[in-house]
């Protein structure tokens, strides 16, 4: 039998080791729910763009004034693609893609036409994995779906990863990317079945293999590639970055691929730059610009290829010769046009000269083809400050127009940011020159917009609602695709209690390609479902 003194020890130890499992079992819970509040931020979109126009014809854009070799001879039109998937117009979307694809058979260096198209439907946003599904069940019998959904779920897993070492990322990520690529492979290969020509599945089934260590899958795939169009230089491309050494490959093997492949294909020579472009990555972090700059331009000796330009945007931005590097982020941008991240850098380049609107302007186009890249999640918050203190700078200079235009692109970066809500009203409100001043008389003329939207936000003031729906009535029969017309008048419905006629307004907005009436009208959604 215990002493009483042994009892107590007894029990003394085992509270202690029962408090320090609850201590070790909470500690695992707010590290998992900290792992899943990350991998959950990755796949959040910046914003979720309003689907642009719907193309007619080709979705290919032909760069005017531009020598041949100089530039790809045209490149799709991605936001006009992703515009047919995003308003379910499932037949031609399919159509369209096949034609893509017919266009690359029949002529080889329009690969990329298939590899920036299929990037732009199955970039990883959330809201696209409801849309491929449908689009699949629309078209089950086409190539094109499967493609576009297998490449989703492989940007999806990449999402779910992140970009960290390996020995940085949580068993959580590894599980979550694992889990995207099983629902990827299937439809990549049943893609790959269909049409045995769509070599654009042998990249991300290649991606698919790096990330998993897989090189037997990662040859097989470029073999089967390589035999069906043998001068496509994407898949070279991707090939080759899974040959370096940070995949478990060396740069003595990009060389001799690279130069097989120029052996046989002289015009793939710039493949030879590929490993002092991975040399010169490397060094990014060591903050060597010098070192980096002189490698990129040996790779650029081998080929003007548009990540060697990229990289050298890059590095110039960072040693502040910003002019140097908008010049080389223009000739990345027009060697590779339907890239969301030549974009991101441009505007990176251009926010850092506090060159506001087209920095605005290039991030809106970047985000509208990839919502949930890292480098436009980066720059957001920046340049919508940058778009309003350059607003504000505008209209103290008595250019109102100017600081609108400035706030309306602020406002489709950041749909319903209330910053940028408050000084839109600010400078709407303010008075006007004498020169310029409006009337309430004339704010009845139905086609000047500022004027009616000025005398809007002087009534709203008052809460005087029910005089301002008869102008916006009289503005939007006579300028019925006005986008912000739609979106001052669901304001205005919205006051009148009139959540139907709101809702309606700011769907035409979002259908005319206003970002802020897409969120404003998720938000009326969700308001009225909760209502219910």
């Amino acid at each position: 039998m215990l002493s009483l003194r042994t009892a107590l020890g007894v029990g003394v130890l085992l509270l202690g080791l029962g408090s320090a499992g609850l201590a070790v079992q909470s500690f695992q819970e707010k590290r998992r729910a900290a792992v899943e509040a990350r991998i959950a931020a990755r796949q959040e979109p910046v914003l979720t763009p309003a689907p642009g126009p719907a193309p007619q014809g080709l979705p290919v854009v032909a760069p005017a004034g531009v020598k041949q070799d100089k530039v790809p001879r045209g490149h799709v039109d991605g936001v006009a693609l992703r515009s047919l998937l995003l308003r379910r117009q499932f037949e031609e979307l399919t159509l369209a893609v096949e034609q893509l694809q017919w266009g690359m058979e029949a002529n080889p260096r329009d690969e990329h036409w298939m590899t920036d198209g299929i990037q732009a439907l199955g970039n990883g946003a959330p809201d696209s994995t409801e849309l491929l599904d449908a689009w699949v069940k629309a078209s089950p019998r086409s190539f094109a779906p499967y493609l576009a959904r297998g490449t989703h779920w492989v940007n999806v897993g990449y999402l779910r990863r992140g970009t960290r070492f390996g020995a940085e990322t949580s068993a959580e990520e590894f599980a979550g990317m694992r889990k995207a690529f099983e629902r990827a492979l299937p439809d990549l290969n049943l893609a790959w079945t269909l049409h045995p020509k769509a070599v654009s599945a042998a990249r991300p089934l290649i991606h698919v293999a790096n990330a998993l260590s897989d090189p037997e899958a990662r040859d097989r795939a470029f073999t089967r590639a390589a035999e069906q169009c043998p001068s496509c230089a994407d898949v070279r491309t991707t090939y080759i970055h899974g040959l370096a050494p940070r995949w478990g490959g060396s740069y003595a093997e990009m060389d001799a691929f690279a130069e097989a492949q120029r052996r046989a294909h002289p015009e793939l020579g710039f493949l030879r730059g590929f490993a002092d472009w991975d040399r010169a990555r490397s060094l990014r972090a060591e903050g060597d610009n010098d070192r980096a700059l002189a490698l990129l331009a040996k790779a650029l000796s081998a080929g003007d290829f548009w990540e060697f330009r990229l990289a050298r945007a890059k590095h110039l931005r960072r040693a502040r010769a910003l002019d140097s590097a908008l010049v080389e982020a223009n000739l990345a941008v027009a060697l590779r046009p339907a890239r969301a991240d030549v974009y991101f850098e441009r505007a990176r380049v251009l926010a850092s000269s506090q060159k506001w609107e087209r920095s605005g302007k290039d991030l809106l186009h970047g985000l509208r083809l990839d919502a949930t890249d890292a480098d436009g999640r980066s720059l957001q918050p920046g340049v919508v400050k940058g778009l309003i203190s350059a607003a504000w700078e505008q209209h103290e200079a008595g250019r109102r127009e100017e600081a609108l235009r400035l706030l309306e692109l602020a406002g489709e970066l950041a749909p319903g940011d209330p910053e940028v809500t408050r000084w839109r009203a600010r400078v709407v409100t303010s008075p006007l020159h004498a020169e310029a001043r409006v009337g309430e008389e004339q704010a009845n003329v139905p086609d000047d917009f500022r004027a009616v939207q000025q005398r809007d936000y002087a009534l709203a003031r008052e809460r005087r609602f029910a005089e301002i729906l008869p102008l916006w009535d009289a503005f939007l029969a006579r300028n019925p695709d006005h986008g912000l017309a739609y979106l001052e008048r669901s304001g205005t419905h919205y006051h009148l209690r009139n959540l139907e006629a709101a809702l309606s307004d700011l769907k035409k907005a979002c259908d005319l390609g206003i970002n802020e009436g897409c969120a404003r009208a998720r938000q009326v959604e969700r308001a009225r479902g909760a209502a219910r």
